[in-house]
């Protein structure tokens, strides 16, 4: 049995090798960025992705301290408040108001983080 769209991928020409900036081009048309082939090059290349992982941990660190940070801002700014030692109550509300919208903004990360890994995860090999 013979399938037409198949013999039509088939027939098609076969993509030839892309040069790379450096000018060399690689066998199968698919150059590395890093200019380093083989073995060194994966290790390169896994290296590279480890310092942008450490960093985007440090980031999301970052991110939650700050987060920590204006919760309890507004939270002691509550208290003064309650016990009649805040005189302007504008600051309580900005920051009550900060602190919500980066707790709102942290809950949709998170949301959308686990929904890409849960689809990640769904994906067969």
């Amino acid at each position: 049995m013979s399938i037409p769209a198949v013999q039509a991928l088939s027939a098609l020409p076969a993509m030839p090798a892309m040069p790379s900036l450096d000018g060399t081009t690689s066998a199968t048309g698919v150059t590395d960025p890093t200019g380093v082939s083989g073995a060194a090059g994966v290790a390169g290349t896994a290296s590279t992705q480890s310092t942008s992982g450490a960093e985007f941990g440090n980031l999301l660190a970052d991110g939650l301290d700050r987060l920590e940070g204006l919760q309890n801002d507004s939270s002691n700014l509550a208290v003064k408040a309650a016990t009649g030692d805040l005189s302007s109550i504008h600051d309580y509300t900005i920051a009550a108001a900060e602190a919500s919208t980066a707790t709102q903004l942290a809950v949709s990360l998170r949301n959308t983080g686990l929904q890409a890994f849960n689809q990640i995860m769904s994906l067969q090999i």
